[in-house]
């Protein structure tokens, strides 16, 4: 018997035999392991258009022996991809993220002239790919508060504004860098580049947590997931919100179609 669209088909690796609601476990993450492998794998022989997730929980995944910190990290590796970027949406209002799944304390040293053009030239790219802007308009964050103060609260700011000086000799329309305590309330552009996890997600979170999704940028493929962890606090008392994940399959569907409409033109 075929499918047809709205189906919903299960498959089922028969690797976890019994569940211990809301408790971290070796074997279970071992299976988010090897369900996301298999998901790759439906993938690169194009049966799947794209890779919708749920939260994974890092500390099964790690007693597993499995070494990576998150999905987007695992998802790169696997495709053999080194520049990819992390973003948060909530509608219109996105954020890339240049570090991710790393110590506050490791991030100075990861904000590089490089990083951050890597990551506002991933982001350009996806809006244009997968959103339909024709000439996105980027603003990018500081590290340091008041970024920087012109040196007097940090060195990194410099390499910054080496990256969006690159990024405008591409012809990319990118401003900043700004103190981001005052830059996401404008929201007068198509994305922002923050520098590090929470200086990203605490302003998109705060504008619409429940629809917020992550989606993945620089693979080969359209992946987008929920916008928030595994919960395991309330697992099994039927209380989880859906949203965040149907927004996820909404977005994955746009983006697909942006695509889609993008090669029908050509």
């Amino acid at each position: 018997m075929e499918g047809k669209p709205g189906d919903v088909e299960l498959l089922d690796l028969d690797i976890v035999k019994e569940v211990r609601l809301g408790t971290s476990d070796a074997a279970c993450g071992e299976a988010s392991y090897q369900y996301i492998m298999e998901a790759l794998r439906l993938l690169s022989s194009g049966t799947l258009s794209a890779l919708v997730t749920c939260p994974i929980s890092k500390k099964s995944i790690r007693q597993a022996g499995i070494g990576f910190p998150g999905h987007t990290e695992l998802l790169a590796h696997y495709w053999g991809v080194t520049d990819y970027v992390m973003m948060m949406a909530a509608g219109s209002f996105r954020v890339s993220l240049v570090t991710i799944h790393i110590p506050l304390k490791d991030v100075p040293a990861r904000i590089t002239s490089r990083a951050v053009l890597t990551c506002i030239t991933v982001t350009h790219a996806s809006l244009k790919d997968y959103f339909s802007i024709k000439e996105p308009r980027i603003h990018v964050c500081g590290l340091n508060p008041h970024a920087g103060e012109q040196g007097l609260m940090g060195e990194e700011e410099r390499f910054i504004s080496e990256a969006i000086g690159r990024a405008r000799a591409l012809g990319m329309r990118v401003e900043g860098p700004f103190p981001a305590d005052s830059l996401f309330h404008t929201r007068d552009c198509d994305a922002f580049v923050a520098m590090y996890h929470d200086q990203g997600l605490i302003p998109v979170k705060t504008i619409d947590f429940r629809r917020t999704v992550n989606i993945t940028l620089g693979l080969p493929f359209v992946r987008t997931s929920v916008g928030h962890g595994t919960g395991f606090d309330i697992a099994g008392r039927g209380t989880a919100d859906p949203t965040s994940l149907i927004e996820a399959y909404r977005t994955a569907e746009q983006m697909i179609n942006a695509t889609r409409e993008d090669n029908y033109e050509l």
